[in-house]
C-alpha cells in the first residue's frame, strides 16, 4: 500500500516529465523525433491519470 506522500511525490514528477517533454517537441525540428516524444508524452499523461486517480 503507498503512503500519502508517495502519492503526492508521484503527480510532481510527472507534471514536470510532462512539460519537460511539451517543451522539448515544441523545440524540436526533427519529425521523427517529434512522434517519438508524443508518443512518450502521451504514456505519461496516462499515468498520470491513472496515478492521480489512484489517489481520489
Amino acid at each position: 500500500m503507498r503512503t500519502i506522500q508517495q502519492l503526492g511525490a508521484m503527480p510532481e514528477l510527472l507534471k514536470r516529465q510532462i512539460d519537460r517533454l511539451e517543451t522539448a517537441i515544441d523545440l524540436s525540428t526533427d519529425w521523427l523525433e517529434i512522434q517519438y516524444l508524443m508518443v512518450e508524452l502521451d504514456q505519461l499523461k496516462a499515468l498520470y491519470d491513472d496515478t492521480t486517480s489512484e489517489a481520489a
